[in-house]
């Protein structure tokens, strides 16, 4: 392996993967991947292959998002080879001056390697535990 794992570089890469699809930076996002990912945004989607179209991911959705993605309980374990596996949850938030309402809650599940000096994304995967109903419900607002 060319490095071994690391916890907390792998971590950040749940922080910056946040921070870059909110802040609509689609080149910054990319680069958290490796140069063959692949991104499946929800069980039996078409997946999204390779650096160009996941920057595209974010460039589709807009400049900024409008979308604030709150990951916690970040797991990382080793894998064989040069590999590692992890899995988040994440809530999907939209949030103006009255309101907080839903986008999404679910779980990252992941594999990383490590490439050009950098563990990344190589296969990124969200399950949703939420169906389209609740979409936009109010989790904080007026009252």
């Amino acid at each position: 392996m060319n490095s071994p794992v690391s916890k907390p570089e792998i971590a950040e890469l749940y922080g910056r993967y946040a921070q870059y699809y909110d802040d609509g930076r689609a080149q910054d996002f990319a680069a958290l991947f490796t140069t063959t990912a692949t991104f499946v945004r929800a069980p039996g989607a078409e997946p999204v292959m390779g650096r160009d179209a996941i920057a595209s991911l974010v460039t589709d959705a807009g400049t900024p998002t409008g979308i604030r993605h709150l990951v916690s309980s970040v797991i990382v374990d080793e894998a064989p080879g040069e590999a590692a596996l992890g899995a988040a949850y994440v809530q999907a938030v939209t949030v103006d001056e009255n309101s907080i309402r839903l986008v999404t809650l679910g779980r990252y599940t992941d594999e990383f390697r490590y490439e050009d000096g950098r563990w990344r994304f190589h296969v990124h995967r969200y399950e949703p535990f939420t169906g389209t109903d609740l979409r936009g419900a109010v989790l904080a607002g007026p009252g």
